[in-house]
């Protein structure tokens, strides 16, 4: 996961959060109750060597290895609607619902998430509420983004019968409620969601703010408090009584340098439940630097992440990062790496510095390359002692083309290279994969 670049995700690349966002469908008006179809589809192709850096592919289920040479194709179809009707000129009932399709062929996703034929038609959206004038009440299952989906995004782990691990087309929280105010350049959330099982079955009940200052940068705010509602002997990873403080400024730029485009975003875990205590902490900066003046306007960029490790897993404080409900925006956002990020580290234990440069041959055509440099938080892997903190270095050539609004496709390479920690927990071959997609939004 992720591949599926939704509306609301292509919205949300402002940094400011947000609800249910309507794409360009077929709209329709019945005596005053207006809607919109929409149908989103996505089919993948990969092919991977050198799995796991020559261990092979672990099936989650049964554990067996499928070995080093791993092909498997995705799909998915989203039929989808929203309505809307005006009960007065600032008055609206409003809903939505949709459902997803979706499966895995060949042999099954690289990290074991998935096998040949997993997959099923289940209901994505389903949400109803209420605007007047700036403010909008929802309640269902629905989508939710705070930020860049640094923390808050993806409400389901696409795994086992869900299919498409890799694509992730199912987003949506249930159980959900969210009350909005939006004016001019201030955005508020109040938010409670609830997550499906193979994330843990845990709730987020939070407050968030997005304040754009002078047209200059986007300032954020999130508090949070986790619930989790999985039985003892089903949840692996301790959330109960956690709370998360949030803190970011996206998009910004000085008065006298528009070239210049930073980001940066600083997040606490704290709290204690059942006997366990949170102390763990994320951040990252940013710095994207636009050649106007160069053939092709090239975008360089340099981002170093950090997501805390625990120097002692035995004990009863929990200092290793959760992702929780973590997304997908573009190009190792919140995704690190389509290798790495995909099979191996999960935005936790892990330092990443990231180089991108990217440039767009025309309209509709993007050409980038990505360099990662991984390394391990805490001298641990998966609970195995390491005597290295440098893990792997990940590369990725990719060509995206976007010949309409509607269509998004795209082609790349990735092959990492593990380095003391990867070649001591699991071997030194490379890790290759070559993915082809496409995501059409109707």
């Amino acid at each position: 996961m992720h591949r599926t670049l939704s509306p609301a995700r292509a919205l949300l690349l402002c940094g400011l959060a947000a609800s249910q966002h309507g794409w360009a469908g077929q709209r329709f008006d019945l005596d005053g109750l207006q809607g919109e179809l929409s149908i989103g589809a996505g089919a993948a192709n990969i092919v991977s060597r050198g799995v796991n850096f020559g261990a092979g592919r672990m099936d989650l289920r049964d554990a067996s290895n499928g070995g080093t040479r791993v092909d498997w194709q995705e799909l998915y179809i989203k039929p989808g609607v929203t309505l809307g009707y005006a009960l007065a000129p600032d008055v609206e009932v409003l809903g939505g619902a949709s459902v997803i399709g979706a499966t895995t062929q060949g042999d099954g996703d690289a990290g074991g998430y998935t096998r040949s034929a997993d997959g099923r038609f289940a209901l994505e959206e389903a949400y109803g509420g209420l605007r007047v004038g700036d403010w909008r009440l929802t309640a269902g299952r629905q989508n939710f983004m705070v930020g860049t989906g640094f923390i808050v995004a993806d409400g389901n782990l696409d795994m086992f019968d869900d299919g498409a691990y890799w694509l992730a087309p199912r987003t949506a929280f249930r159980d959900s409620a969210l009350l909005g105010y939006t004016h001019d350049v201030l955005q508020a959330q109040v938010f409670s969601l609830r997550s499906d099982n193979h994330q843990g079955d845990f709730r987020l009940n939070g407050i968030n703010l997005d304040y754009r200052l002078a047209d200059r940068v986007t300032l954020g705010a999130m508090v949070m408090a986790v619930d989790s509602l999985a039985g003892h002997g089903e949840n692996l990873t301790a959330r109960d009584g956690m709370q998360v403080f949030n803190l970011r400024a996206l998009n910004g730029q000085l008065p006298s340098l528009d070239a210049l485009t930073l980001h940066s975003e600083y997040a606490a875990q704290r709290g204690s439940g059942e006997g366990m205590h949170y102390h763990a902490d994320a951040w990252y900066a940013q710095a994207d630097y636009r050649f106007a003046h160069l053939p092709l306007t090239p975008i360089l960029s340099y981002r170093h992440a950090r997501f805390s490790g625990d120097d002692a897993p035995g004990d009863r404080t929990q200092k290793s990062w959760d992702p929780l409900s973590k997304g997908f925006i573009d190009w190792s956002t919140w995704l690190i790496g389509d290798v790495v990020g995909n099979y191996l580290l999960f935005n936790s234990n892990e330092r990443v510095s990231q180089w991108t440069l990217k440039t767009h041959l025309s309209d509709t055509v993007t050409l980038g390359g990505i360099h990662y440099q991984f390394s391990l938080d805490e001298k641990h892997f998966n609970g195995m002692p390491v005597d290295d903190r440098r893990f792997a270095d990940e590369n990725v050539v990719f060509l995206d083309w976007n010949p309409t609004p509607h269509l998004h496709t795209s082609l790349a390479y990735n092959w990492v290279k593990p380095q003391g920690a990867a070649k001591q927990a699991l071997g030194d071959d490379t890790f290759r994969a070559l993915e082809m997609y496409f995501t059409y939004l109707y």
